[in-house]
Parts: C-alpha cells; structure tokens; sequence
C-alpha cells in the first residue's frame, strides 16, 4: 500500500507526482496532479504504446466539445492528444493516470477496432452513504487506487485500518486488499480506479474519440 496524503493542492499553479514508476518500478500506472488556474489551455501529449486518463477531482474543465465536473473521467486512446482548458471562475485539479508501457506487451495504437485490446484503465466515482461500506476487494488481475474528493473514510487494507481525509490518495498493487468504510456522520466521494494489463480492464466500447465517463456505484 502506498499512502500520499494531502494529494490534491490546494492553490494553482502546480504539478505534483503522486506515483512515479521511475522511483517505484513495480506499480502499473503513473499518477500525477495538476491545479490550473482558471483559463488556461494546456496540451496532452500523445502516448503512442499506452492511454491516459484525465479525471477531475476540483473545478469545471472544457476537452472533447464539453465540460466536465468533478469526479468525471476522460480517457485518451494510445497515439492521441487532447487540449484541455480549466474553466473560467476558479481553478481546476486534474489527476492524470497513465500505464507504465512494459517490454513485453505489443504496443497499441490509436487505429485499433477493439477498445477492449488496449484500455487498461477504469475509472468510476463512487458516493458512499453514512455508515456504509466499499469492499474490501482484492483483485489480483490489476492495481487500484482510491482518491478522496469529499468526507471522511477509514481505509481497510492488509496492514490494518488508515484514515483517510479529503485529498487523501492509496494505491494499492494487484494481490492487496483495499476498501473503505464511512462513519455516520456524512457521505464519501471517492474516485476508484482500476489499472491492469491492456485489454483485461472490462469496460464499453469506447470511439475514436475521448469519451467523458459518468458517476459509477462501487465496483468488485
């Protein structure tokens, strides 16, 4: 388990690793967070063997023709960019997921028919009720990572129980157990993801072009 508290900044400008393969080569996936002051425009860059995922965990953000609100997710197909701009009026926070490219899986590019051959990200927003629960889970096929947007939760992994506040990030690797559960005094949002070998992360058929996901329940 890999506990970053205090995740999200809090002012803008800045740009923080939160999960960095170079220093923790086991993880699947990078994780980075990003505050843009409001108005401004910046360009993700393609990566042509993997895709990225852009989740807004603060303020309105303008990609793909629409606007999105906090705990929605856009993904980006491998070989694709996509200009994003923070709205007008406060700043954005943006969490950007992206795979660790490994040797030994073919790349994927961003011409390929089956979404199912290269998404290895899943992404969902979960609002848990007071005194309920979330797992606990142990996937053995991919890593998970759970990000605090509102309220307070305890985190139930294999070392025990952590507490976890707003802003809060645990990445978990395939095999560990992760779930939370809320006290009685309000309701959780949590961004929940998932990050496993290209093509095992089951998910819809996603187009050519980013799709913007909506809120998901917790998921097995």
């Amino acid at each position: 388990m890999i506990l970053v508290p205090a995740a999200v900044p809090r002012t803008a400008p800045a740009f923080q690793r939160l999960i960095d393969p170079k220093q923790r080569p086991a993880v699947r996936a990078g994780l980075t967070v990003e505050a843009l002051p409001p108005g401004v425009r910046i360009e993700q860059l393609p990566y042509e063997s993997v895709e990225s995922v852009t989740v807004v965990l603060s303020g309105r953000l303008f990609a793909a023709g629409r606007i999105l609100c906090p705990g929605e997710a856009l993904h980006h197909r491998p070989g694709t960019s996509c200009r994003i701009s923070a709205v007008r009026g406060a700043p954005t926070t943006v969490l950007t997921v992206r795979p660790t490219p490994r040797a030994d899986i073919p790349a994927q590019r961003s011409d390929s028919r089956s979404a199912r051959s290269w998404r290895q990200v899943d992404v969902g927003t979960a609002r848990i009720d007071p005194g309920g629960t979330c797992g606990p889970y142990r996937d053995r096929a991919a890593d998970a990572f759970l990000l605090v947007l509102a309220g307070a939760a305890v985190f139930l992994g294999d070392l025990g129980e952590e507490s976890l506040l707003p802003g809060d990030l645990v990445y978990v690797r395939a095999g560990e157990q992760y779930g939370l559960r809320v006290g009685r005094r309000g309701p959780v949002t949590v961004v929940l993801g998932r990050v496993g070998a290209p093509g095992a992360v089951p998910g819809p058929e996603w187009g050519d072009r980013p799709t913007c996901s909506g809120q998901a329940g917790p998921q097995g």
